[in-house]
């Protein structure tokens, strides 16, 4: 798959992140799709498949009164490419474990990494 063309559906998913529209999100990812979440080097998240991201993304909505991904370096591998990125959100409830409150702010960097199969992203890593 051409770097344009992955920059496309990155793009897109981004956006559609960015927007709170999750069926835009679900748009360009692989039927088989697995996400994984790596904080400080553990990973909190894995799951796989279309319907599980659909749930998750749909939960993740009600957290946030605003969020954005803001790409800011693309590196593109013979078989993934990763992004380089700013995470900024504002939390629209307390979070369960009481870490932070509604109106709180996150902000972190981090990178993710996106796989490609059958024209579509196929795997997800966020890391922070």
């Amino acid at each position: 798959m051409l770097n344009q063309k992955r920059e496309s559906l990155i793009d897109q998913y981004i956006t559609a992140y960015n927007n709170f529209d999750v069926p835009g999100m679900l748009k360009v990812l692989h039927q088989d799709v697995v996400f994984e979440n790596y904080s400080s080097g553990e990973k909190t998240l894995a799951i796989q498949g279309i319907q599980e991201i659909q749930k998750q993304a749909e939960q993740a909505v009600k957290l946030f009164e605003k969020r954005e991904i803001s790409p800011k370096k693309w590196i593109h591998q013979t078989r993934y490419t990763e992004v380089h990125l700013q995470y900024h959100a504002v939390l629209a409830e307390d979070l369960p474990d009481g870490s932070k409150k509604k109106g709180d702010t996150i902000s972190l960097s981090g990178k993710t990494v996106f796989e490609f199969r059958e024209g579509l992203i196929s795997k997800i890593q966020d890391f922070s």
